[in-house]
């Protein structure tokens, strides 16, 4: 019984894992200045988001998505800031990720979306 139920949860893993591992980010703010209304993520039924909607983007503010049906995670940074930030719907909340070398760029938030510390279950 123990190693059909350690069977189970190692299979589960590798599952998730290659879920994740085909997951891809999207650019929701640009960073441009002044703030501008960002890209709304995908709202098909494959998504976390069900309803559309426009978000508004702070200047300056580079922030990336990653949603599926069980989940939705984001990264952000600053174009003016030293720091990247996550946060996902996994339970939790927003925490520090990365310090940027000279302000953070699109490739920040996307690495702070997507990193493992990212989580996409709780």
């Amino acid at each position: 019984m123990k190693k059909i139920i350690l069977a189970s949860v190692l299979a589960a893993g590798a599952i998730a894992s290659i879920s994740s591992a085909n997951a891809a980010s999207t650019t929701i703010c640009t960073g441009v200045s002044p703030a501008a209304s960002g890209a709304a993520p995908g709202t098909t039924t494959s998504d976390f988001v069900k309803n559309a909607f426009t978000p508004k983007c702070s200047a300056n503010v580079h922030m990336a998505a990653d949603s599926a049906q069980t989940y939705m995670r984001v990264g952000s940074g600053s174009a003016k800031g030293g720091r990247s930030f996550i946060g996902s719907t996994a339970g939790g909340s927003v925490q520090s990720s990365a310090l940027c070398a000279t302000g953070c760029v699109a490739s920040d938030a996307t690495t702070a979306c997507m990193s493992t510390n990212n989580p996409t279950s709780g």
